[in-house]
């Protein structure tokens, strides 16, 4: 068994926090508005189209999780490139939203989504951080 590490449970925490991310945009972003359309074509009601919300960072989110699960030597660097890239991103786009609220269903959707981002990505920066030197290869925990 591999001896345990300091912060490995903060890295774990946020393998965790990635998938949750992950799947709540999936939902979010993807299968909430094809069953909105689903829902309102069964009833009979128009729709021009389902209101799909297209991006692939959950793609890189899931990717990053699975650099930290395997304590990957790349996955301090690629954790803290794609913290800083969404922190700014992020930060853009909630600025320029609070100009202009849009309480409609789907953008509050969004928001809520945007706002977990954020929180997430600014405790991955920091955990990341403090993380101090990346273990290496030969240290890393077995996984799948």
């Amino acid at each position: 068994m591999t001896p345990r590490r300091a912060g490995d449970g903060w890295v774990t925490f946020a393998v965790f926090g990635l998938v949750v991310m992950a799947t709540w945009t999936l939902v979010i972003k993807f299968l909430a508005p094809a069953l909105y359309a689903v829902a309102e074509r069964a009833a009979g009601r128009p729709i021009e189209s389902a209101p799909f919300m297209w991006d692939f960072w959950w793609v890189a989110h899931l990717a990053l999780a699975w650099l930290l699960w395997r304590r990957h030597p790349l996955a301090r660097n690629a954790g803290l490139g794609v913290a800083i890239a969404e922190i700014a991103i992020v930060a853009v786009k909630l600025g320029v939203y609070l100009g202009h609220p849009d309480l409609s269903f789907w953008r509050l959707l969004w928001f809520t989504n945007k706002l977990y981002v954020l929180a997430f990505f600014l405790f991955l920066l920091v955990v990341l951080l403090r993380s101090g030197r990346w273990p290496d290869r030969d240290s890393a925990v077995a996984g799948f």
